[in-house]
């Protein structure tokens, strides 16, 4: 299996897991255009899923549309990315920005060489189906169904272990902006919540230009797994600066006392999270590399 296949499957996995749990909710909204014109749009879907892709400072999120209140774009149309505004059905907000532009690319989709994707909300109307470029969008204004619960707001909390032996106690982790896990196990795609997951170990340190690295996951079940992820440092063609960046040194993402966190895949030694209800974790410290032996 080539590498370019290898990367395609994964984005299919990834946009399968997606649509799994959306194709039973059929979402309603009414959509604002730049000009005022409201639409009200029942099966409403963000390039074909049920998700927004989207940044803080320089952190990839993602966020199901499920989830969403109401979300709204204040930039000019022309823009490349615009800033976005999201309100949560539990009432709180982020803020954020979000590629908008006509044929953009998410930071993942280029990272997976997929090329250029237009950034459409579809559905339909009294009228027939509809479809508008995410840059003539004002806000968008949902209309959740009472059977239809918001899913459940994770705020993952995990230590972190690089092959130095550098410990990082990180809160609101997020794999490649996601709540979840993509991998390969033999020539099977996956993708596991990352709350079901209690270790995961890389027992094999990566050398510069490795392409996948082995991985051992335990669950909180107490069942373990092996499988292989994408580390890659090889600039995939048409990357920018900035895209490599955050592809390779910012797999995993959170929070941390003093700022944002980031780290790549080709730096990890072990991330082993904290039970859900578990309250506040330990401070930072450094970690002899000899005391990670399990």
């Amino acid at each position: 299996m080539t590498k370019a296949v290898l990367r395609f499957a994964i984005l299919l996995a990834t946009l399968w897991a997606t649509i799994v749990r959306g194709q039973y909710a059929p979402l309603r909204a009414t959509v604002i255009d730049r000009l005022g014109n409201q639409h009200q749009v029942s099966k409403l879907s963000y390039r074909g899923n049920f998700e927004l892709e989207y940044f803080v400072g320089d952190q990839p999120r993602t966020a199901q549309l499920v989830d969403i209140a109401r979300f709204r774009l204040d930039g000019e149309r022309g823009d490349e990315e615009q800033p976005i505004s999201i309100t949560w059905r539990n009432g709180a907000t982020e803020t954020g920005r979000i590629f908008t532009g006509g044929a953009g690319i998410s930071t993942s989709e280029d990272a997976l060489g997929s090329g250029q994707i237009s950034n459409l909300l579809s559905g339909v109307t009294d009228l027939g189906p509809i479809s508008i470029q995410l840059s003539d969008v004002r806000e968008v204004i949902f209309r959740h169904a009472d059977s239809l619960a918001p899913g459940k707001e994770l705020k993952l909390k995990a230590t972190i272990i690089d092959l130095q032996g550098r410990r990082f106690e990180v809160s609101k982790l997020r794999y490649r902006g996601q709540l979840r896990l993509d991998f390969t196990q033999g020539r099977k795609q996956r993708s596991i919540d990352l709350a079901k997951i209690a270790k995961i170990e890389f027992p094999e340190e990566g050398a510069s230009g490795t392409e996948f690295r082995p991985i051992v996951l335990t669950f909180w079940s107490g069942k373990a797994l092996e499988g292989t992820v994408d580390a890659s440092t090889v600039r995939l063609g048409g990357e920018t600066d900035r895209i490599y960046q955050l592809r390779v040194g910012a797999a995993f993402t959170g929070d941390m006392a003093g700022g944002p966190f980031a780290i790549g895949l080709q730096d990890l030694k072990l991330v082993r999270f904290y039970p859900e209800e578990q309250g506040a974790i330990p401070a930072t410290e450094v970690v002899a590399p000899d005391t990670l032996k399990q």
